[in-house]
């Protein structure tokens, strides 16, 4: 659940330009892989209808098992993840090779945890402002994304419930490259706040209440539990009619 941006300039700012395609189940591919092991592609909201009326929150569809309501990865390839893989969320790479000119100057590799609340230009502006410190460029780059997910209604210090915030950056040294990026500005000013709805993270709260109504569900013996079934293989329809 990791994203590549490659900083490249254009003229007197820096571009970002994505080089990886998001291993998520919103990629029709993606999904269909994982179906064909026998899984569900399902929200939150489409297994408990009553999580749903928040229209703030994204809830993006997840890998279930048909057994149960696990694993429910957001994401569609993973390493050393067993009950996923039985799923099909493998950890084969997708692979891009291309060549450096001089006018690439930084790559970035984060978690979702960054990409979910800070966009691939913010990332690459903020690294290409700490270009004399990639350290620094990554704690501003964490920073900044911690503010972000603060700013959500469900967000504290004390409880933290946003994604974990990783950060790589490399900086491209080429011959005769005048170092002006302590001065830089990007074009577009940073918004004051995170535009846009607040991804519905996969909190043990969650899975807790979950399990709960799961094996409240088992303890019914007047066919609760498999009408509730019917209804989540009706909700697979649905999204697969969707996509």
């Amino acid at each position: 659940d990791s994203r590549i941006v490659l900083g490249t300039m254009n003229g007197t700012a820096v571009q970002a330009v994505p080089l990886s395609k998001d291993h998520t189940p919103y990629r029709q591919d993606e999904a269909a892989r994982c179906v064909a092991s026998g899984a569900r592609i399902l929200s939150f909201g489409q297994i408990d209808p009553s999580t749903a009326e928040d229209d703030e929150v994204e809830d993006p569809p997840r890998v279930w098992s048909r057994r149960g309501n696990f694993p429910g990865t957001a994401f569609t390839r993973s390493v050393g993840d067993s009950v996923a893989e039985s799923l099909g969320v493998y950890a084969e790479p997708e692979m891009l090779t291309l060549p450096v000119s001089p006018t690439e100057r930084l790559l970035v590799l984060a978690s979702d945890g960054v990409f979910d609340v800070v966009s691939n230009q913010m990332v690459v502006d903020i690294c290409f402002r700490n270009r004399r410190d990639p350290a620094k460029a990554c704690e501003a780059v964490i920073e900044r994304s911690h503010e972000e997910w603060l700013l959500n209604d469900d967000c504290c210090e004390d409880e933290a419930n946003y994604d974990d915030m990783t950060c790589v950056v490399i900086f491209f040294d080429h011959p005769g490259m005048e170092d002006a990026a302590i001065d830089y500005e990007p074009a577009v000013a940073p918004r004051p706040h995170r535009q846009g709805k607040r991804v519905r993270q996969k909190t043990l709260q969650n899975l807790e209440a979950m399990g709960e109504e799961q094996h409240n569900g088992e303890g019914n013996q007047n066919g609760e539990g498999q009408h509730n079934g019917e209804e989540q293989h009706n909700g697979e329809e649905q999204h697969k009619g969707d996509e």
